[in-house]
This record gives C-alpha cells, sequence and structure tokens, in this order.
C-alpha cells in the first residue's frame, strides 16, 4: 500500500468513527465503547487459546497505552487535537474495540487471565481523552 494510500484510510476511518460517535452519541455525549465496536470483527478471537488470548491483549494493551501518551501529549492546542483524531484515535478505538473482543473470548473460554478485568469500568484515563 502507498503513503497516500494509507493517509486515504487513516482518514476514512476517522471520519468513519466520527460518523458513528455522532450518530451513537447518547444525548450529546459520545461513547467510545460503541464506535470501537463497529471497527472490529464480532468473534474475531474466537478461535485464539487462552495463551494466546493474553499474548494478543498484552500487544494490544501496549499498543492502546501508547497511543494514549501520543493523544495526550498531541492535545495541547486545536491543531494537536485534529492531528490526534487524525493519526491516532482511529487506531486507538481499533485497539479498544479489540480488547472488548480479547475479553469476551477469554470470558467464553473460562480463561483464567481475562484482560482488562483489573480495571474496572475502563481505563483510567478514558477520561482524559476525550
Amino acid at each position: 500500500m502507498t503513503d497516500s494510500g494509507k493517509i486515504q484510510r487513516v482518514v476514512a476511518v476517522a471520519l468513519l468513527a466520527a460518523m458513528l460517535s455522532a450518530c451513537t452519541a447518547p444525548s450529546g455525549g459520545s461513547s467510545d465503547d460503541t464506535v470501537s465496536r463497529f471497527l472490529v470483527a464480532p468473534g474475531k478471537y474466537v478461535l485464539y487459546s487462552c495463551p494466546e488470548i493474553a499474548v494478543q491483549a498484552a500487544t494490544t494493551a501496549a499498543r492502546e497505552r501508547e497511543l494514549e501518551r501520543l493523544m495526550a501529549k498531541a492535545n495541547v492546542d486545536a491543531g494537536g487535537r485534529l492531528v490526534s483524531a487524525i493519526a491516532y484515535r482511529p487506531e486507538y478505538l481499533e485497539r479498544r474495540g479489540e480488547m472488548n473482543e480479547l475479553r469476551q473470548a477469554a470470558v467464553a473460554k473460562d480463561c483464567k487471565f481475562v484482560p482488562g478485568a483489573d480495571i474496572p469500568g475502563g481505563r483510567a484515563s478514558d477520561n482524559a481523552i476525550r
């Protein structure tokens, strides 16, 4: 894929995320979890074993934290927020959706490790990103 193709994909995903966020916004707010579910195929991890789920969850969580740091760093002015919304937010929402699918797969398979079970109600940094 060429650089312009990658840029077009990122812009398309950002626009899709923004549109879905606007469509699913309860009383003026947005729900990242609702939008993130649209970006990941249901049952994506159904064939994974518990150890594979744990490895994928660790990788996904690390990338999610990295994107959170990048978004927080970019949110200093309007230009930074725009760059963050186009460059980081679509992938961040996709990673959130993947974590939801990983949790569901882990629960369905009775894995000892359930990704994100130690964080009731979501990530602590969600409010800073919204």
